[in-house]
Protein backbone atom coordinates (compact mmCIF):
# COMPACT_ATOMS: atom_id res chain seq x y z
CA UNK A 1 0.00 0.00 0.00
CA UNK A 2 2.41 2.26 0.80
CA UNK A 3 4.83 1.73 -2.13
CA UNK A 4 1.63 1.75 -4.76
CA UNK A 5 1.07 5.69 -2.83
CA UNK A 6 4.51 6.86 -3.88
CA UNK A 7 3.80 6.17 -8.07
CA UNK A 8 1.37 8.70 -8.65
CA UNK A 9 3.47 10.75 -7.04
CA UNK A 10 7.17 9.68 -8.86
CA UNK A 11 4.67 10.20 -12.09
CA UNK A 12 2.97 13.44 -11.46
CA UNK A 13 7.05 14.66 -10.73
CA UNK A 14 8.17 13.12 -13.91
CA UNK A 15 5.54 14.32 -16.21
CA UNK A 16 5.80 17.88 -14.73
CA UNK A 17 9.88 17.83 -15.14
CA UNK A 18 9.23 16.39 -18.69
CA UNK A 19 6.41 19.52 -19.29
CA UNK A 20 8.66 22.20 -18.14
CA UNK A 21 11.40 20.81 -20.12
CA UNK A 22 9.19 21.08 -23.17
CA UNK A 23 8.19 24.33 -22.80
CA UNK A 24 11.70 25.46 -21.68
CA UNK A 25 12.71 24.35 -25.62
CA UNK A 26 9.87 25.90 -27.28
CA UNK A 27 11.13 28.96 -25.56
CA UNK A 28 14.23 29.04 -26.78
CA UNK A 29 13.65 28.27 -30.16
CA UNK A 30 11.58 31.43 -30.32
CA UNK A 31 14.77 33.63 -30.40
CA UNK A 32 16.35 32.07 -33.57
CA UNK A 33 13.04 32.62 -35.09
CA UNK A 34 12.89 36.39 -35.01
CA UNK A 35 17.07 36.72 -35.76
CA UNK A 36 15.74 34.87 -38.70
CA UNK A 37 13.02 37.90 -39.84
CA UNK A 38 15.69 40.70 -38.94
CA UNK A 39 18.41 39.09 -41.53
CA UNK A 40 16.32 38.47 -44.17
CA UNK A 41 15.27 42.16 -44.09
CA UNK A 42 18.35 43.66 -45.59
CA UNK A 43 18.33 40.96 -48.20
CA UNK A 44 14.68 42.43 -49.77
CA UNK A 45 16.20 46.12 -49.91
CA UNK A 46 19.15 44.57 -51.63
CA UNK A 47 16.76 42.92 -54.36
CA UNK A 48 15.04 45.78 -54.89
CA UNK A 49 17.70 48.63 -54.94
CA UNK A 50 18.89 47.94 -59.27
CA UNK A 51 15.81 49.42 -60.29
CA UNK A 52 17.28 52.44 -61.81
CA UNK A 53 19.03 52.11 -65.13
CA UNK A 54 22.57 52.62 -64.53
CA UNK A 55 25.59 53.21 -67.50
CA UNK A 56 25.72 49.92 -69.75
CA UNK A 57 29.62 49.99 -69.96
CA UNK A 58 31.75 51.68 -67.51
CA UNK A 59 33.65 54.56 -68.91
CA UNK A 60 38.06 53.88 -68.48
CA UNK A 61 40.37 56.32 -67.28
CA UNK A 62 41.29 57.07 -70.79
CA UNK A 63 41.45 55.84 -73.86
CA UNK A 64 44.09 54.19 -76.07
CA UNK A 65 43.14 55.26 -79.91
CA UNK A 66 40.10 57.28 -81.01
CA UNK A 67 38.81 54.24 -82.46
CA UNK A 68 38.85 52.82 -79.04
CA UNK A 69 36.98 56.03 -77.93
CA UNK A 70 34.01 55.87 -80.90
CA UNK A 71 33.44 52.30 -80.04
CA UNK A 72 32.83 52.53 -76.70
CA UNK A 73 30.60 55.15 -77.03
CA UNK A 74 28.55 53.68 -79.72
CA UNK A 75 28.35 50.54 -77.50
CA UNK A 76 26.97 52.99 -74.59
CA UNK A 77 24.36 54.87 -76.35
CA UNK A 78 22.74 52.15 -78.80
CA UNK A 79 20.68 50.49 -75.84
CA UNK A 80 19.28 53.50 -75.40
CA UNK A 81 18.32 54.49 -78.93
CA UNK A 82 17.30 50.53 -79.64
CA UNK A 83 15.43 50.86 -76.92
CA UNK A 84 13.53 54.30 -77.16
CA UNK A 85 12.98 53.37 -81.03
CA UNK A 86 11.17 49.72 -79.33
CA UNK A 87 8.92 51.48 -77.57
CA UNK A 88 7.87 53.74 -80.54
CA UNK A 89 7.05 50.92 -82.94
CA UNK A 90 5.03 49.18 -80.02
CA UNK A 91 3.21 52.45 -80.19
CA UNK A 92 2.59 53.06 -84.01
CA UNK A 93 1.73 49.26 -84.27
CA UNK A 94 -1.24 49.96 -81.63
CA UNK A 95 -1.98 53.00 -84.12
CA UNK A 96 -2.20 50.98 -86.68
CA UNK A 97 -4.57 48.26 -85.28
CA UNK A 98 -6.87 50.85 -84.37
CA UNK A 99 -7.51 52.21 -87.62
CA UNK A 100 -9.39 49.38 -88.51
CA UNK A 101 -10.84 48.93 -85.07
CA UNK A 102 -14.55 49.84 -83.23
CA UNK A 103 -13.19 52.35 -80.67
CA UNK A 104 -14.19 51.89 -77.03
CA UNK A 105 -14.17 54.73 -74.85
CA UNK A 106 -11.17 54.09 -73.33
CA UNK A 107 -9.48 53.63 -76.63
CA UNK A 108 -11.04 57.34 -77.46
CA UNK A 109 -9.25 58.56 -74.18
CA UNK A 110 -5.91 56.87 -74.80
CA UNK A 111 -5.63 57.67 -78.25
CA UNK A 112 -6.34 61.98 -77.49
CA UNK A 113 -3.27 61.88 -74.83
CA UNK A 114 -0.99 60.35 -77.57
CA UNK A 115 -2.29 62.38 -79.82
CA UNK A 116 -1.44 65.45 -77.91
CA UNK A 117 1.75 64.44 -76.52
CA UNK A 118 2.56 64.25 -80.31
CA UNK A 119 1.10 67.93 -81.12
CA UNK A 120 -1.72 66.08 -83.76
CA UNK A 121 -5.18 68.02 -83.24
CA UNK A 122 -8.13 65.34 -82.33
CA UNK A 123 -11.66 66.39 -83.17
CA UNK A 124 -14.16 64.45 -82.26
CA UNK A 125 -14.22 60.88 -84.25
CA UNK A 126 -10.93 60.25 -85.75
CA UNK A 127 -10.69 60.74 -90.26
CA UNK A 128 -7.99 59.78 -92.76
CA UNK A 129 -6.33 63.13 -92.05
CA UNK A 130 -5.75 62.53 -88.36
CA UNK A 131 -4.51 59.17 -88.83
CA UNK A 132 -2.37 60.44 -91.68
CA UNK A 133 -0.48 63.23 -89.08
CA UNK A 134 -0.23 60.20 -86.82
CA UNK A 135 1.34 58.06 -88.90
CA UNK A 136 3.43 60.60 -90.09
CA UNK A 137 4.52 61.58 -86.28
CA UNK A 138 4.76 58.03 -84.83
CA UNK A 139 7.42 56.31 -86.27
CA UNK A 140 11.50 55.71 -85.49
CA UNK A 141 14.46 57.53 -85.54
CA UNK A 142 17.23 55.25 -87.59
CA UNK A 143 19.87 53.86 -85.53
CA UNK A 144 22.65 55.55 -87.13
CA UNK A 145 21.60 59.13 -87.37
CA UNK A 146 20.90 58.87 -83.73
CA UNK A 147 24.13 57.64 -82.63
CA UNK A 148 25.88 60.36 -84.87
CA UNK A 149 23.94 62.56 -84.07
CA UNK A 150 24.46 62.21 -80.14
CA UNK A 151 27.81 61.82 -81.00
CA UNK A 152 28.60 65.28 -82.72
CA UNK A 153 25.92 66.97 -80.33
CA UNK A 154 28.56 65.72 -77.29
CA UNK A 155 31.71 65.79 -78.43
CA UNK A 156 31.16 61.78 -78.39
CA UNK A 157 30.06 62.50 -74.86
CA UNK A 158 33.12 64.50 -73.42
CA UNK A 159 31.13 67.69 -73.52
CA UNK A 160 29.93 69.25 -70.53
CA UNK A 161 26.38 69.05 -70.98
CA UNK A 162 26.65 65.57 -71.35
CA UNK A 163 28.75 64.24 -68.10
CA UNK A 164 26.90 66.61 -65.55
CA UNK A 165 23.25 66.83 -68.06
CA UNK A 166 23.41 63.82 -69.48
CA UNK A 167 22.22 65.82 -72.40
CA UNK A 168 23.67 64.16 -75.69
CA UNK A 169 22.01 66.08 -78.19
CA UNK A 170 21.96 69.57 -77.14
CA UNK A 171 18.47 70.05 -76.28
CA UNK A 172 17.61 73.27 -75.32
CA UNK A 173 14.60 74.44 -72.79
CA UNK A 174 13.84 78.06 -72.33
CA UNK A 175 12.40 78.54 -68.67
CA UNK A 176 14.88 79.89 -65.79
CA UNK A 177 16.64 77.06 -63.67
CA UNK A 178 15.62 74.40 -66.68
CA UNK A 179 19.10 73.05 -67.04
CA UNK A 180 22.33 74.88 -67.52
CA UNK A 181 23.62 77.76 -68.35
CA UNK A 182 25.89 77.98 -71.42
CA UNK A 183 29.35 79.71 -70.41
CA UNK A 184 29.22 81.02 -73.99
CA UNK A 185 25.69 82.54 -74.29
CA UNK A 186 24.85 85.34 -75.99
CA UNK A 187 23.93 88.76 -74.07
CA UNK A 188 20.04 89.10 -73.60
CA UNK A 189 19.47 84.97 -74.41
CA UNK A 190 17.70 83.18 -72.16
CA UNK A 191 18.14 79.47 -73.21
CA UNK A 192 19.61 76.56 -70.97
CA UNK A 193 20.58 73.47 -71.80
CA UNK A 194 18.41 70.90 -70.81
CA UNK A 195 19.34 68.17 -67.51
CA UNK A 196 18.11 64.44 -67.78
CA UNK A 197 18.09 61.93 -65.16
CA UNK A 198 19.51 59.53 -67.57
CA UNK A 199 21.22 59.34 -71.09
CA UNK A 200 17.91 57.29 -72.12
CA UNK A 201 15.49 60.27 -71.06
CA UNK A 202 18.10 62.29 -73.00
CA UNK A 203 17.32 59.71 -76.57
CA UNK A 204 13.51 59.85 -75.84
CA UNK A 205 13.96 63.96 -75.77
CA UNK A 206 15.69 63.86 -78.99
CA UNK A 207 13.08 61.47 -80.61
CA UNK A 208 10.30 63.00 -79.28
CA UNK A 209 11.54 66.92 -80.84
CA UNK A 210 12.25 65.23 -84.21
CA UNK A 211 8.73 63.61 -84.33
CA UNK A 212 6.84 66.73 -83.58
CA UNK A 213 8.67 70.46 -84.06
CA UNK A 214 7.82 72.17 -86.84
CA UNK A 215 11.29 72.19 -87.60
CA UNK A 216 11.88 68.22 -88.68
CA UNK A 217 8.90 68.31 -91.30
CA UNK A 218 10.76 67.79 -94.13
CA UNK A 219 12.41 64.88 -91.97
CA UNK A 220 9.34 63.52 -91.60
CA UNK A 221 8.30 64.11 -95.03
CA UNK A 222 11.24 62.23 -96.17
CA UNK A 223 10.72 58.81 -93.80
CA UNK A 224 6.94 59.45 -94.88
CA UNK A 225 7.50 58.81 -98.32
CA UNK A 226 9.92 55.95 -98.09
CA UNK A 227 7.45 54.46 -95.91
CA UNK A 228 4.87 54.47 -98.81
CA UNK A 229 7.84 53.25 -100.87
CA UNK A 230 8.64 50.30 -98.91
CA UNK A 231 12.42 51.52 -98.51
CA UNK A 232 14.31 51.11 -95.97
CA UNK A 233 14.77 54.56 -93.03
CA UNK A 234 18.62 55.58 -94.90
CA UNK A 235 20.05 57.46 -92.48
CA UNK A 236 21.92 59.83 -94.79
CA UNK A 237 18.88 60.08 -96.77
CA UNK A 238 16.83 61.26 -93.41
CA UNK A 239 19.83 63.48 -92.18
CA UNK A 240 18.78 65.93 -95.36
CA UNK A 241 15.47 66.51 -93.26
CA UNK A 242 18.04 68.17 -90.29
CA UNK A 243 19.08 71.67 -91.90
CA UNK A 244 17.09 73.27 -88.89
CA UNK A 245 19.17 71.02 -86.06
CA UNK A 246 21.99 73.57 -86.37
CA UNK A 247 22.74 77.21 -87.57
CA UNK A 248 24.93 75.78 -90.12
CA UNK A 249 21.99 74.33 -91.84
CA UNK A 250 23.35 72.41 -95.21
CA UNK A 251 27.37 72.32 -93.92
CA UNK A 252 25.79 70.15 -90.81
CA UNK A 253 23.50 67.67 -92.71
CA UNK A 254 27.07 67.04 -94.69
CA UNK A 255 28.64 66.58 -91.41
CA UNK A 256 25.75 64.10 -90.12
CA UNK A 257 26.08 62.04 -93.56
CA UNK A 258 29.98 62.08 -93.78
CA UNK A 259 30.10 60.78 -90.13
CA UNK A 260 27.33 58.25 -91.06
CA UNK A 261 29.49 56.75 -93.99
CA UNK A 262 32.95 56.60 -92.06
CA UNK A 263 31.68 54.86 -88.88
CA UNK A 264 28.07 53.09 -90.07
CA UNK A 265 30.84 49.78 -89.47
CA UNK A 266 31.80 50.42 -86.63
CA UNK A 267 28.47 51.14 -84.98
CA UNK A 268 27.70 47.96 -86.71
CA UNK A 269 30.27 46.20 -84.75
CA UNK A 270 29.80 48.34 -81.40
Amino acid sequence: MHTTNRNPKLLTRLLFTLFASLLLASCAKVEPKVVEVKEVAPQVVVVDKPVVKKEVVKRPARFNSVTEKKRFFFAFMKPFVIEENARVVKLRSRLIEMQSATLSQDDRQWLAEVAKQYKVEMKGKPDQQFWDKMMARVDIVPLEMALVQAANESAWGESRFAKEGKNFFGQWCYSKGCGMVPTQRNAGSTHEVRSFDSPGLSVRAYIQNINRTRAYREFRQIRLQLRKQKQPLDAEKLAMGLKSYSERGMAYVKTIQSMIRSNRKLIEAS
